[in-house]
């Protein structure tokens, strides 16, 4: 983990001083591909929430 943390503070210290712009261009690909994953795994997520949802209320409404 020290290694890591290592690595990471002399990244940040590297990119700190890089100008806004190329800071941008090097974050926002990785920023973007976060959030696609993040988004794809909710969607999964919630519409396996949603399926089991309907089928639980589908089996509520057959009993009547």
């Amino acid at each position: 983990m020290a290694g890591f943390l290592s690595w990471w503070d002399s990244f940040e210290l590297w990119l700190s001083g890089r100008g806004f712009v190329l800071q941008t261009l090097i974050v926002m690909p990785v920023v973007l591909a976060l959030a696609y994953a993040t988004a794809q795994l909710l969607d999964r997520v919630l519409g396996a929430g949603i399926r089991v949802f309907r089928r639980l209320r589908g089996r509520e409404g057959a009993g009547r």
